[in-house]
């Protein structure tokens, strides 16, 4: 894989998305937003003093105290779609079978067509890759470059990876504390992990935690899978498997490999049923095969509601 591949692949998707009309203002993001309410961000109060402005005074804070003291909006903000790609880039996320069996690539893709369709309705994009720490993070700004310029971060992180290896898990902690201390304004939160932590380690997960920044942020899970990593041709023999981010290797039965990709899907299935019932968190699985449409239906469904 090579970084001019990557940007042809954007290219092909940026031309592929098309607009109604041409645009009279420069904000022509005229869709519907995730969030409810005036369009403003409250990011102080402070008490209210005669000869300020009365349209500033919060009157449902100063219900108890009127008339001795009222309170006021310090500063409004206007509300943005801003959205952060939280993107896991452990050593798991480099394992490939084949050019078109590439969880790298995949991820890639996923910034792709959601970047550039945010991008292309005047939607600030930003990036936050983690592994054991925080590998990365570009704060959300507009335009279609921007996007390019996070698919480089990846590729240059995930090439450096490859020539200078290093054992490093996914510790999904790290970067939820950074999201809770950094992130103060509501955002649009896409997570992007193959969740190989989740399915050795139920317990790699802060429900609580990523339920509280769920309560604030609107936040989805997009979950890479590769069905191929555990298909065999014959059940003779032995496998030898290695663990990228612990480089503990094990020998198996090849018979037990569809056994292993059973459990795995369980996991899945189980991480998937967690994120929504104890944290409100939206996900899919997603595979190189078929994430195009799977992707689609899965948007479609969460704009449904």
């Amino acid at each position: 894989m090579e970084i001019e591949e990557v940007f042809a692949r954007f290219r092909n998707i940026k031309h592929g998305i098309k607009t109604r009309k041409k645009s009279t203002s420069i904000h022509y993001g005229d869709h519907k937003s995730g969030f409810k309410g005036a369009g403003y961000d409250i990011v102080g109060v402070d008490q209210w003093r005669p000869g300020q402005p009365l349209k500033d005074i919060a009157w449902v804070l100063s219900l108890r105290t009127y008339p001795e003291k009222l309170f006021r909006i310090e500063r409004m903000e206007p509300k943005e779609l801003r959205t952060v790609f939280v993107v896991d880039l452990s050593s798991s996320i480099l394992f490939q079978l084949s050019q078109a069996s590439s969880k790298a690539m995949l991820m890639l893709d996923l910034i792709g067509n959601i970047g550039l369709t945010r991008a292309n309705v005047r939607d600030p994009v930003g990036l936050l890759g983690f592994s054991d720490r925080i590998e990365t993070f570009v704060k959300p700004k507009l335009g279609n470059p921007q996007v390019f310029y996070i698919a480089k971060q990846i590729f240059e992180k995930i090439e450096l990876q490859r020539q200078f290896p290093e054992k490093r898990a996914a510790n999904f902690t790290v970067p939820f504390r950074f999201i809770a201390s950094r992130l103060k304004n509501r955002h649009t939160l896409i997570l992007i992990s193959d969740a190989v932590d989740f399915v050795n380690d139920r317990a790699s997960l802060d429900f609580k935690l990523l339920g509280t920044l769920a309560a604030k942020h609107d936040m989805m899970m997009l979950i890479l899978d590769d069905p191929e990593e555990f298909e065999v041709r014959s059940s003779l023999g032995y496998i030898r498997i290695n663990d990228m981010e612990t480089d503990r290797q094990t020998v198996i039965s090849a018979r037990k490999a569809s056994a292993i990709r059973r459990t795995i899907d369980e996991r899945m299935s189980e991480l998937q049923y967690m994120l929504k019932h104890k944290s409100g968190v939206d996900s899919v699985v997603l595979t190189p095969r078929d994430h195009a449409d799977a992707l689609a239906e899965f948007l479609i469904a969460r704009t449904a509601r």
